[in-house]
């Protein structure tokens, strides 16, 4: 009797052990993208302590200047990263983690107007867009469940016509919860 006792700790302890639940994540954030605004929301799933993949919305909208025309742009990109925590101190309430992903959206020009072809060397139309994405986000732990992050993200739109690299720089909060 006592060596299957002994058995099944030895046996169920490593499951137990792999089967460790890890925090999730939402956050809200906004900042300055290119030469506009974003606002951003990310659902990160922990893999364990020092890496996450991330799940992101984001939402941008800026003005393209062609001498004195000004044509206004908008994307809605959804992006997926994996995170590697490369910086953490006072028991990972300071970490800094830098991350890369794919990027994948649609870039709306001028409302939908397609007028502006004759008047800004552009193609001007709204289309499809697709790049990659290098992130560095820290996170700063305020409260059991919530912390502040500060992020700064580059974007590269492989067929963007405003511009291949553009840098999205933020604040937001970060929740965090089981499940």
């Amino acid at each position: 009797m006592k060596s299957q006792a002994y058995f099944l700790i030895l046996f169920l302890f490593p499951l137990l052990a792999i089967s460790q639940s890890y925090s999730k994540t939402f956050s809200v954030n906004g900042g300055i993208f290119g030469e506009g605004y974003g606002v951003g929301i990310t659902y990160n799933t922990n893999l364990n302590e020092n890496t996450f993949t991330q799940i992101g919305l984001e939402v941008s909208m800026a003005d393209y200047k062609s001498g004195e025309i000004s044509v206004p742009y908008s994307s809605f990109t959804a992006s997926y990263s994996y995170f590697l925590t490369v910086y953490s101190r006072n028991r990972k309430m300071q970490s800094l983690s830098i991350g890369g992903g794919a990027i994948a959206g649609y870039e709306l020009v001028n409302n939908g107007n397609n007028d502006i072809s004759k008047v800004v060397s552009l193609d001007g139309n709204s289309k499809f867009i697709y790049g990659g994405v290098a992130t560095i986000d820290l996170d700063i732990i305020l409260s059991e469940h919530i912390s502040l992050i500060i992020k700064s993200s580059q974007f590269y739109h492989v067929n963007s016509d405003f511009g291949k690299l553009t840098n999205f720089s933020g604040l937001g909060l970060r929740y965090y919860f089981n499940l």
